[in-house]
């Protein structure tokens, strides 16, 4: 008798871990079928920038002592974002369209409009694991002459970040005032990172980043946040000491300082939804 009871007690408990097993296939297979329809169509990427210095946030005026040991006061802080690629979790690469693809970002100040948010529209749905971008302008770009990107020269030139058109744009500014210590006398600094037109050194420079998974769905416009130590241009794998050269627009102070900033962004963290 206790054998049928035992015997019968397991049938039962058998069906019942049948039925939630199958409940569980039945979830699983409409979790998936959701999440395929969920990506298809397109959205936009919003990519903030939250520009820093070492561990603080950038605020321009403020005062902040870099890894060299000298004490610098940021004015401004600006630099060019181009060539944005999102690379699948499978590998497969999205390039965004060139010609919308060059965007200034700027902590503003001295009659500038602090500008550190920037969108890019209508990328296909995906699961995406890396971004890609380029610091300032390529070349390429630049040699197809001015008529090709006038609407961007004359943003760069609203944000001071050009010279003659000859010239080119500055890829990169920072600019301030610093001590070499605390007991040392103020003096200017001014970083502008460039390619000089068509010749010299090419001061583009390209990185790629990972990232927690960004989904992107007719429904869902993610958001990355991207953290920019400004620090690492001084304090990157090149040091360079404002007290030997504290202005710098060419030379192989400003290549150091160029791959310098390859290192100063990350992705540091992503927000799935509708960001509209």
């Amino acid at each position: 008798m206790n054998e049928n009871r035992l015997s019968t007690k397991f049938k039962r408990m058998k069906k019942i871990i049948v039925f939630i097993a199958a409940a569980m296939v039945f979830t699983s297979c409409s979790n998936n079928e959701e999440i395929k329809n969920d990506l298809e169509g397109k959205n936009d990427v919003v990519i903030e920038f939250d520009n820093g210095f070492k561990n603080d946030k950038l605020i321009l005026g403020s005062t902040y002592t870099n890894g060299n040991g000298e004490i610098l006061t940021v004015n401004s802080f600006d630099y060019i974002v181009s060539n944005f690629v999102l690379v699948t979790d499978e590998g497969e690469e999205v390039v965004y369209p060139k010609d919308q693809g060059y965007f200034i970002v700027s902590e503003g100040g001295n009659g500038k409009t602090k500008n550190v948010e920037i969108s890019l529209k209508d990328v296909p749905a995906g699961k995406y694991t890396k971004v890609k971008f380029g610091i300032g302008v390529d070349r390429e770009r630049f040699l197809q002459g001015q008529a090709a990107q006038e609407d961007f020269w004359t943003l760069a030139e609203n944000y001071n970040m050009t010279w003659s058109w000859q010239a080119g744009y500055k890829f990169v500014v920072l600019e301030g005032n610093y001590k070499a210590d605390a007991q040392a006398t103020e003096d200017i600094f001014m970083l502008h990172i460039a390619s000089r037109g068509s010749s010299g050194d090419d001061l583009y420079r390209e990185v790629e980043l990972p990232m927690d998974l960004a989904i992107v769905s007719a429904e869902k416009s993610p958001q990355l946040h991207v953290k920019v130590d400004a620090n690492v241009m001084l304090d990157g794998q090149e040091k360079i000491k404002l007290a030997d050269q504290s202005t710098i627009m060419g030379g192989p102070n400003a290549l150091k300082i160029a791959d310098n900033c390859k290192g100063m962004f990350m992705v540091h963290h992503v927000h799935n939804g509708n960001h509209h």
